[in-house]
């Protein structure tokens, strides 16, 4: 027993002892401590009493397990079980996985006792390797990094530095590696403590986006939403060079979906969330990963078992904001992955659950909700960045008696299941500290009948003042919407002229297949045109309504993903251009009376897709005219987002897995990578990185990064 390493049994007792934050697992192996007499006192007392456990666990292992998991449990048939705990798996999530079996595979449910499967854990982590270790870097010039080691393979090392830094290295670039000094003490990360002399981002850094181009910092790169980045690197006449530098697969899985993140970069270090609430910190020159995280989710997930997807990261210090599944709000460590604190926004069990990027602005991050196919109620929230406190609350469907609430029907219940969720990343202008959001459909989606009115706020943009949460304007885009036409779209601002005037508007490319453009001061309406060739109407009325000539219940008008949807677009404001996938659809709705039961969907009816009509394109808008520019055809309609860059590129996926390049300016495909899966929601950013510009694409389950070749 005396070489049992304590720190792999210090999470066991989690499993019965467990607080609202401890609940959540760390993604990352505990530092090492360094012992006192008394702490190795008790680390003896803890082996002694847990060996015979460990001896019973090797006798069932070889027994029931080694068959398919190799005698020393790194995998023959099944995979590698040594590997768990290094990934951030907990000894719960292990222990339900033995219990309940795999579905799909060879992994049988199992009918041993609790006690059996514990001591078969603890076996397992007496074979798990530690990948703690100190080691020293001696670069080129002779310089030397000392650090925890967190990664590494044949060609690169990751560590995390004594002050917590996170730093990838590539071997070629070192004259040694010294391992395991005598003498060295163990590293220790305090959480929260300070960073020291390593670098940390502030609400300044946020505020200027991408004027530095090694990093981005937020989903949208900056509060704009343009997604324009200044890198002039890769152009139009060396883009066919483009090559995949590095992939890094995720090994998740989410039926029909898949990676719908942006990934955010700092200091050389990628962030990134994926499906089913795993999150990761990548080395951005390698993509092999510092640290991963898992949330274990509860088994009676709604709305988060029907898209079990996360859009990313928001980013504040040394925090990472996170929203999960059965909609909770975290922060992290982004040296580590420890979570520093956990707050429910609203009971999963209902309907809710949360998906998209926080926003995060000077001490507020801004979050928003999912669910509103089930009976729930959309809001904005607000919360302290430091303690995870609230700060405001905005209800999307107001309250009896105030404004809007007149366009609900006075039946109990109807606001309290209006739906209007708020689940992708809105836009913010600090100068007149206003917050730019879309607004989802209204519950039930496809049965109008039982909420008569316009249904405010859904549908709609709102701008909410970003200190105490009160809305200043708003405008409805499809008033009292039968078609699942949400507004969770991404509203772009930019500085127009528009009639000779110069303007500040926010524009947005909405799913009812019209493209708006409105003063972001007051909410005037300035442009409203399609960009799909929809025939559910042609045109907006003087009254900023719709003139509908076609309801959808007969002819076919387009599907409930709409003439685009939540994937971003890009606004290139040198050359007045606005870059969206577009789609189109032919759609025949069947409104159906709905069940209304609680924690259940509620549409409310059926849709009839004429795929044979349906195809996807690239379009460049001029917002001033709203007329289509260029378009570039695509086979199926696309749900990827897009990129434009200074040096006349516009990046973008389909719906065949195709990473895409166009000239801005004419639309001609300069160059193409087929990922193997379609880019479903995803955009592209771009970085400079070892004075080399990178173009990250997230695709099926895989991150992908591309360059020129050096």
């Amino acid at each position: 027993m005396i070489g049992v390493d304590p720190g792999r049994f210090g999470s066991f007792d989690r499993m019965t002892t467990r607080t609202a934050v401890s609940s959540v697992v760390p993604a990352v192996h505990e530092p090492r401590a360094v012992y006192s007499p008394p702490a190795m006192v008790t680390w003896l007392i803890v082996a002694l009493l847990q060996a015979p456990a460990v001896g019973a666990g090797a006798k069932l292992f070889a027994e029931t397990c080694a068959a398919c998991h190799g005698s020393d449990a790194k995998g023959l048939n099944g995979p590698d079980l040594t590997a768990l705990w290094a990934k951030g798996v907990s000894d719960e999530r292990v222990f339900q996985t033995i219990r309940t079996g795999v579905a799909g595979t060879a992994m049988p449910r199992s009918t041993a006792s609790d006690d059996d499967i514990r001591s078969i854990i603890a076996h397992l982590k007496t074979l798990a390797p530690d990948p703690r270790q100190t080691v020293t870097l001696v670069l080129r010039d002779g310089r030397e990094v000392r650090g925890e080691r967190k990664n590494e393979d044949a060609f690169s090392i990751q560590i995390a530095d004594t002050t917590g830094r996170l730093q990838g290295f590539l071997k070629r670039d070192l004259r040694d590696v010294r391992r395991g000094e005598s003498g060295a003490s163990p590293i220790v990360i305090p959480a929260g403590a300070k960073t020291g002399g390593a670098p940390t981002v502030v609400y300044r850094d946020l505020r200027e986006g991408l004027k530095d181009p090694s990093r981005w910092l937020s989903f949208h790169g900056d509060y704009s939403a343009q997604r324009h980045s200044p890198l002039t690197r890769v152009t139009p006449a060396n883009v066919g060079r483009l090559a995949a530098e590095w992939t890094f697969q995720t090994g998740t899985l989410t039926r029909g979906r898949g990676f719908e993140a942006t990934p955010i970069l700092f200091d050389g270090v990628l962030y990134v969330t994926g499906s089913n609430d795993f999150a990761w910190a990548l080395d951005a020159r390698t993509g092999r990963p510092f640290w991963q995280y898992r949330r274990d989710l509860p088994a009676d997930l709604t709305y988060g078992a029907q898209a079990p997807v996360n859009r990313g990261f928001g980013l504040l210090g040394d925090r990472l904001f996170m929203v999960t599944l059965d909609a909770h709000l975290l922060a992290f460590d982004r040296r580590t992955g420890r979570i520093e604190w956990d707050v429910v926004l609203a009971d999963y069990k209902v309907g809710y659950s949360a998906t998209l990027a926080p926003l995060v602005i000077d001490d507020k991050v801004i979050i928003g909700i999912s669910g509103g196919e089930y009976a729930t109620r959309g809001f904005l929230d607000a919360y302290d960045p430091a303690t995870g406190a609230r700060v405001w609350r905005f209800y999307t469907v107001p309250a009896p008696g105030e404004p809007g609430s007149d366009t609900w029907p006075a039946a109990p219940g109807a606001i309290a299941r209006g739906g209007g969720g708020t689940w992708m990343t809105g836009s913010y202008d600090p100068e007149l500290n206003l917050l730019y959001w879309g607004t989802g459909n209204p519950n039930p989606d496809y049965w109008g009948h039982s909420r008569e009115g316009d249904n405010l706020y859904t549908n709609s943009i709102v701008a909410i003042d970003a200190r105490t949460g009160t809305l200043k304007w708003h405008y409805q885009f499809t008033p009292h919407d039968t078609h699942d036409w949400d507004a969770n779209q991404v509203p772009v601002l930019a500085d127009l002229m528009i009639a000779g005037t110069r303007r500040q508007v926010v524009m947005l490319a909405n799913r009812n297949g019209f493209f708006y453009v409105l003063d972001r001061r007051d909410g005037t309406l300035l442009l409203a045109r399609p960009f799909t060739d929809t025939t559910w109407a042609h045109e907006i009325g003087r009254d900023g309504r719709p003139i509908v000539l076609n309801d959808g219940t007969k002819d076919c008008v387009p599907d409930q993903w709409g003439g685009t949807n939540f994937n971003p677009p890009s606004f290139d404001a040198s050359l007045g251009l606005f870059f969206v996938n577009a789609r189109e659809t032919c759609a025949v709705f069947v409104p159906q009376p709905p069940s209304n039961t609680l924690g259940k969907q509620n549409f409310g009816g059926v849709v009839r897709v004429d795929r044979e009509k349906a195809y996807g394109a690239l379009r460049a808008i001029d917002p001033t005219t709203g007329e289509r520019r260029w378009e570039f055809r695509l086979t199926s309609p696309a749900m990827a987002g897009v990129l434009s860059t200074a040096s006349g590129l516009v990046f973008a996926g389909d719906n065949e897995g195709n990473f895409m390049a166009f000239d801005s300016r004419t639309g001609a495909n300069l160059w193409r990578y087929s990922t193997g899966t379609p880019i479903w929601g995803a955009a592209p950013m771009t970085f400079m990185l070892d004075g080399r510009q990178h173009v990250v694409i997230a695709s099926g389950t895989t991150l992908l990064s591309f360059a020129l070749p050096e």
